[in-house]
């Protein structure tokens, strides 16, 4: 017998009693039920029955099945249920809000949502086409828009008579009733959770973030009460900035790039100084055949720069070690005189990963500078 969906017939009821119909270790089947189970993209309701804590809810061949931590319930028992409603609420609001957000994306742009995930701290949705900076933008001042008209959200199970006839978002072909939730003048989608009766009750949209995701946009998103946290959480990080910088709204754009063109104009003064200062070094190396070094904190271009400078300074093969013995060593080594292939098999001996031509080879190796000293010849 598949078990009575009550939270299809009250999203906001939190109380419930029910008839236990089968328990084993850690698993409950009631007649009836309050707690949505992990469906749809969203997770499960929270809370207890009985008092003991619910850790999760799933649903199979529309059997609900509650997980416990412990078990004592007996086939016949009367149980009562409560459902976290902090949680629940959360949920409402970012699904109904998501529904807004794919209906309008589906009417502007024609796309699909053809993935959806609600979790405990995010929201996502998978579009299948791109979207632009402006567009998102777009799409958020209307969700918002659809917030503040406050329409009506209803939910019900069509009759397959009428659903032939009914233009609704699915992701999925379904073979049982069809729940369709509708949210005038902006989305019809079939839908399976526990949706806010007006679209006011979401109170806040907001976009955290898109990236290009197989060939179409994914959207980080919030609403409501996480909504709310996100931009009081921005805000006080912006108002910190602010009186660092010594800026305001207006400004800050602008005195960051400042500070961004100060930095790059520095780092590559400070690359500079540090090639020639390695140059300075080199030029001081001795040896009868090969050269080498060892430094921390250079970046791979001017390590290749200093290799090519010892190349032509030595007979033998020139070597630059970039690391530490704890750590390990980025390598680079090349020689006008020997061939590096021969070396990397050598060095491979001690674990050392990388590939190369004949003239020069690069990569990684864990080891320390006595043992890669000994490959060389220093005297």
């Amino acid at each position: 017998m598949k078990t009575v969906k009550l939270y299809d017939q009250d999203p906001y009821a939190t109380h419930f009693t029910a008839t236990v119909v089968e328990c084993a270790k850690g698993k409950l089947i009631l007649d009836q039920t309050m707690f949505f189970p992990e469906e749809g993209g969203q997770l499960s309701d929270r809370g207890t029955i009985d008092g003991i804590a619910v850790k999760d809810v799933q649903i199979k061949d529309g059997i609900i099945t509650h997980y416990l931590d412990t078990n004592t319930f007996h086939a016949g028992d009367q149980v009562t249920g409560e459902i976290d409603w902090s949680h629940r609420f959360d949920q409402m609001q970012n699904h109904s809000g998501e529904h807004i957000f794919s209906g309008l994306a589906h009417h502007y742009f024609g796309y699909d949502n053809v993935g959806f995930h609600l979790g405990e701290k995010e929201m996502t949705v998978d579009l299948n086409g791109p979207l632009t900076k402006p567009q998102i933008a777009m799409l958020e001042t209307q969700v918002n828009e659809a917030i503040y008209a406050n329409v009506p959200i209803t939910c019900r199970y069509v009759p397959e008579e009428e659903l032939t006839a009914l233009d609704y978002r699915s992701k999925i072909e379904i073979h049982e009733p069809v729940r369709i939730v509708t949210i005038e003048g902006y989305d019809v989608c079939a839908c399976c959770a526990p949706h806010v009766a007006h679209t006011g009750e979401i109170g806040l949209f907001k976009i955290i973030s898109a990236m290009n995701y197989k060939g179409g946009t994914r959207l980080f998103m919030h609403c409501g009460k996480r909504a709310l946290t996100y931009i009081q959480k921005d805000a006080a990080h912006l108002d910190e900035m602010y009186a660092l910088l010594s800026a305001n709204q207006d400004s800050i754009v602008n005195y960051v790039k400042q500070l961004e063109e100060k930095n790059r104009l520095l780092e590559s003064q400070l690359k500079a100084f540090q090639q020639q200062s390695l140059e300075e070094k080199v030029a001081q190396l001795s040896s009868k055949h090969d050269l080498l070094l060892f430094e921390e904190g250079v970046e791979t271009i001017i390590q290749r720069a200093i290799v090519n400078k010892m190349m032509d300074q030595c007979v033998g093969k020139a070597g630059f070690f970039v690391g530490n013995d704890q750590q390990g060593y980025r390598y680079i080594v090349g020689s006008h005189h020997e061939n590096m292939q021969d070396f990397l098999k050598q060095i491979k001996t001690q674990g050392a990963k990388g590939g190369g031509s004949p003239q020069m080879i690069t990569g990684f190796i864990k080891a320390d500078r006595q043992t890669i000293a000994s490959f060389f010849q220093l005297g």
